[in-house]
């Protein structure tokens, strides 16, 4: 069979492997152009972007006041370092115990559910106008043993070996949640440890201030609206371990 003969025998079968490679090329071709055009669209809401820095102040332990009611307060100063004005914030935070735990809970959410700020423009600070971030009687308990058994431990360390890396302390995560005017949203995390310089005795009731060390660990990105619902969700069901 000459050529002309086998293209007149199968062009019809040619030219529908041609159409669907065409199909083909088409599909992909848009595929990538969707993407690179996902990407450019999210590249470019995040040229204007808040970005919420955060500066520990006052940590301090109350007198207890009241049935065994105690409150452990910490001030913080939030400013936007970013270009665009962070939108609707939520102030959060937790604590992690290192050696005691609450009913097996080691991360213990402060005990009202997030602050919320109305706005921070580019470049402005807000201190002193934050109130609620604070923790109750029962997370306090547990805190101050946990300063107690790191202390022990670092005792007992340095009797026995003290070239041992010495014990951390119980630490404090502060979670700011925000957005921009676009609806893009952000999340700023930073924790800190925590100390006390005299550690009180089970029976004390006086008040202590606490001192934080510099902030060990600091995060600033993008975050969907979802998994701010669901972090937010999983704090509040654990919100009664701090206590009262």
């Amino acid at each position: 069979m000459d050529v002309w003969n086998w293209l007149q025998v199968n062009g019809p079968i040619l030219s529908l492997l041609a159409t669907m490679l065409l199909v083909l090329i088409t599909a992909i071709y848009v595929y990538l152009t969707k993407k690179i055009l996902d990407s450019t669209i999210s590249q470019s809401k995040l040229i204007y972007s808040p970005v919420i820095g955060i500066r520990l102040g006052t940590i301090g332990i109350s007198q207890v006041f009241g049935p065994s009611r105690r409150n452990l307060n910490v001030d913080l100063s939030l400013t936007n370092v970013g270009n665009a004005p962070a939108i609707e914030i939520l102030v959060d935070g937790e604590i992690l115990l290192q050696y005691t735990n609450i009913e097996g809970e080691k991360m213990i959410p402060s005990r009202f559910e997030p602050i919320i700020i109305p706005f921070i423009t580019p470049g402005e600070e807000i201190k002193n106008d934050i109130h609620g971030l604070n923790f109750g009687n029962k997370c306090i308990k547990y805190l101050l043993d946990d300063f107690r058994e790191c202390h022990r431990l670092n005792i007992q360390r340095i009797k026995t070996d003290p070239t041992k890396e010495a014990y951390s302390s119980s630490k404090l995560r502060i979670i700011i949640y925000y957005r921009n005017n676009i609806g893009q949203y952000f999340e700023t995390t930073a924790e800190a440890y925590l100390h006390a310089k005299e550690i009180p005795e089970q029976d004390d009731t006086n008040a202590l201030l606490l001192i934080h060390g510099p902030i060990l660990e600091f995060h600033a990105g993008p975050i969907s609206r979802k998994e701010i619902d669901n972090c937010i969700f999983s704090r509040n069901k654990k919100r009664y371990l701090c206590g009262w």
